[in-house]
């Protein structure tokens, strides 16, 4: 079987879809299943093949854009393979080439979260939705709800979704264990800094946190997709946080291992999640989750088991949660990384990477 895994971002950026697209492919790689990558984006100048972690990894540039452009020599490209996975949030550009070029090659879909989490295009969204979304599902032999609420959601237009959840590198965060006593004030968010995770929100909250005699000190470390650092930077200096609060625009993993080993907190304001790939690999380094109270992330965080919730309001209520988190004496905190850790095995790679492997023998025998 030869399976070409079709994303719209790839390594070297960092992501929740980046990460599982690589991590997929290199478990779901094996004697009879040669898995391989094209990475179709409007951000690449030329076209480029190369070699990474063992996969054959191709760039395709896009004419126009994310939502709609076209992938030159993409259906030439795609033309040896059994099997398409499809990773296309919006189902527009890449499920469009995969429509007007490659039509004839069984293809799964896997939603990541559809494009819900913003209102930007919000006219734009509303028309496809009512108009699109059926005909554009129905070319997938599945589609693989990566969440609950996906699963609910996609079902409203077609009857070939399966809740198929993605899955984390649990024994690499594991090196990211914390390697002195714990300390709830130390806190770390990594991952994209885009507009919906709401880092000015977490920001806010160390404030607040400062105001009321709480000394937090956060880490804020990832790509910066929306280019917010100078905001961001603007906002520390605005509310006197220079001390407190310190920016990492990239990260490697040996570094963020580093932090992950002095930090007790993982925090994320995030105001919608496809999956919450960032907060289980957190969880797996034994970290004690601060969020939203979201589907899906609230399905892996639970109150004073393993985190707690915040609605990133300056409010009363979260000040009271952020007093008894930090309050947690050693033995809490320790109970509490071990439940994290706990429930984030359960999406360890090695198990739910042969869910996706039978998707595809079952995709494979389907009739179209």
């Amino acid at each position: 079987m030869k399976v070409l895994s079709i994303t719209p971002t790839y390594f070297p950026q960092v992501g929740g879809i980046e990460s599982v697209v690589r991590e997929l492919a290199v478990r779901t790689s094996g004697p009879g299943v040669q898995v391989d990558v094209a990475h179709v984006s409007p951000k690449l100048a030329q076209p480029s093949v190369d070699e990474l972690d063992g996969l054959k990894v191709y760039r395709v540039p896009v004419a126009g854009n994310r939502l709609a452009g076209y992938a030159r020599d993409f259906g030439r490209l795609a033309a040896g393979y059994d099997l398409l996975h499809v990773h296309d949030p919006q189902l527009m550009m890449l499920t469009g080439n995969v429509l007007l070029q490659c039509r004839h090659i069984p293809a799964v879909l896997s939603t990541h979260g559809g494009f819900r989490h913003t209102t930007r295009h919000r006219s734009i969204k509303w028309l496809h939705e009512r108009l699109l979304m059926r005909s554009l599902l129905r070319h997938y032999r599945k589609i693989l709800a990566t969440s609950e609420s996906d699963t609910a959601y996609f079902s409203q237009f077609s009857d070939r979704v399966e809740k198929c959840e993605n899955g984390i590198a649990y024994a690499k965060f594991q090196q990211g264990l914390l390697t002195g006593a714990p300390d709830a004030s130390k806190w770390i968010y990594w991952g994209r800094w885009s507009r919906n995770k709401r880092i000015d929100a977490v920001i806010d909250t160390v404030a607040m946190a400062r105001d009321q005699g709480i000394a937090i000190d956060l880490l804020i470390a990832g790509p910066d997709f929306d280019n917010l650092r100078e905001s961001l930077q603007d906002q520390i200096r605005a509310l006197k946080l220079d001390r407190s609060v310190r920016l990492h625009p990239y990260i490697e993993d040996a570094a963020l291992m580093h932090e992950l080993q002095q930090r007790t907190v993982f925090v994320t304001g995030s105001e919608y999640e496809g999956f919450g790939v960032g907060i289980l690999e957190a969880m797996a380094a034994g970290k004690i989750v601060l969020c939203r109270d979201i589907a899906p992330i609230n399905g892996f965080v639970e109150r004073g088991v393993n985190g707690f919730f915040l609605g990133f309001e300056r409010s009363a209520v979260d000040m009271a949660t952020v007093r008894e988190l930090t309050g947690l004496d050693a033995t809490r905190c320790a109970a509490m990384s071990e439940a994290a850790q706990r429930k984030a095995k359960r999406y360890d790679w090695d198990s739910v990477a042969q869910q996706f492997s039978a998707h595809y023998a079952q995709a494979l025998a389907a009739e179209s």
